[in-house]
């Protein structure tokens, strides 16, 4: 079977890559909606860049016409934000959270989920999540048709939760298996780890 884009609308395309892009990290942001609350929401068109700088993508769509989402609106206009790699048993919650709000209103707040401030930076993070990648605006390019907001991220610090990671061979190691992400398939399914397979490289 071949699925000829062209003929295919933006929903259909969208439906087709989700489910064919398995499985898709998810970015867990928090930002701040710059009324003294933060906003929160999932986005699974995430991605590791580079190295030097350390940067990620988000892939950030409209909440309508000509209507940025408060995570790219907030990001822009204030730089700052966390993104979370959430663990299974957050699933429900990771869901709950990408309900549409009014502008300015908390998820964060509305879920009943605490927060734990960081040293040295301006926002917080979920206390319930083992990994947090503290983060600044390098980029934002607008994108394709709708459009979207294709975020650039520096990575200026990252938070991991006491024994996530050990160090192996003077090489930090993070044990997958107790950090236990939480990874998105299409529709409402998601996916956790099962088997880990280690493969050594060519010398």
């Amino acid at each position: 079977m071949i699925i000829d884009l062209n003929d295919k609308s933006p929903t259909e395309i969208y439906y087709t890559l989700i489910q064919s892009i398995i499985p898709r990290p998810i970015a867990w942001v928090l930002s701040d909606n710059g009324n003294d609350t933060h906003n929160l929401a999932p986005f699974s068109y995430f991605s590791g860049l580079s190295s030097k700088p350390p940067l990620v993508s988000i892939s950030v769509g409209p909440k309508g016409p000509g209507h940025k989402k408060d995570t790219w609106r907030n990001i822009e206009e204030r730089h700052d934000f966390v993104i979370h790699i959430a663990h299974e048993e957050m699933a429900e919650t990771v869901t709950a959270s990408s309900a549409s709000l009014p502008d300015g209103e908390s998820e964060i707040d509305h879920l009943g989920l605490e927060t734990i401030p960081v040293e040295n930076w301006p926002l917080p993070r979920l206390k319930e999540c083992r990994i947090a990648l503290l983060c600044e605006k390098f980029a934002i390019h607008e994108i394709g048709d709708a459009p979207m907001g294709l975020i650039l991220g520096k990575v200026k610090a990252i938070y991991l939760e006491d024994g996530v990671a050990i160090t192996e061979n003077n090489r930090l190691k993070i044990d997958a298996k107790k950090l236990n992400p939480l990874a998105r398939l299409g529709g409402d399914d998601y996916a956790v780890l099962g088997d880990i397979i280690t493969v050594k490289r060519p010398k």
